[in-house]
């Protein structure tokens, strides 16, 4: 008797049968459309994907790549949108940005043979190689199947409603300005008393440290 295939397959770091790092490079295996929603998105992580990513644009111009990202320095490394910028020949790469505290973590391909992961993984290295994180990838014969098609909404309307990410939002003093805004919004949803002995102190740290962002 042959095993079913499993109704969603979880991914881990190095302690799962199958890892979130070989499940985000298998998205670009097939054709389609490429979603990809990620909290936080680092230089070192894309690097890990960067070959999978031009493979799959190379393969047929009618594959495209949606990114969407939070702006801010301590968020996402300006290098990958300059690096997909330089190799997007034939305009298949869309940069958006939600500036509001994105921490969504949604990579999906539709097409002809669509997958949907979801869970706690960022693309970055921390999350390959380091952190306990547990995410869910579904595999099924149409978009249009209910296990995926809420996915495949979600993500078109949270592109619908951001704006394209452009050159001057990843200017460095642009990215650190929107990492200070993010930890201000934040810090208004605590106690004063947390606001200070927490919050203040990592705002000052993350001006010192979120320039360094850029190459990570």
């Amino acid at each position: 008797m042959i095993d079913a295939e499993p109704a969603v397959r979880l991914l881990g770091t190095i302690d799962g049968t199958r890892r979130f790092e070989d499940a985000l490079a298998d998205l670009f295996a097939g054709d389609g459309t490429v979603y990809l929603i990620s909290g936080y998105f680092t230089y070192q992580g894309y690097c890990r994907v960067r070959d999978d990513i031009d493979s799959f644009l190379e393969r047929s111009q009618e594959n495209e790549l949606i990114v969407v990202v939070g702006p801010a320095s301590d968020q996402f490394s300006a290098r990958i949108a300059e690096d997909l910028w330089a190799h997007d020949e034939h305009d298949q790469v869309s940069l958006y940005k939600r500036a509001r505290g994105l921490h969504a973590k949604l990579y999906l391909r539709d097409g002809p043979d669509p997958v949907c992961i979801i869970g706690s993984a960022n693309i970055t290295q921390v999350a390959f190689e380091y952190n306990v994180e547990l995410s869910a990838e579904l595999v099924r014969d149409s978009i249009d199947h209910p296990d995926l098609r809420p996915f495949l909404e979600w993500a078109t309307q949270l592109t619908a409603n951001a704006t394209p990410l452009r050159r001057r939002d990843i200017l460095g003093p642009v990215q650190i300005g929107c990492s200070l805004i993010n930890w201000s919004n934040k810090a208004r949803l605590l106690p004063p008393r947390n606001v200070v002995l927490r919050v203040v102190p990592v705002l000052l740290l993350l001006v010192v440290l979120a320039g360094l962002f850029r190459f990570v």
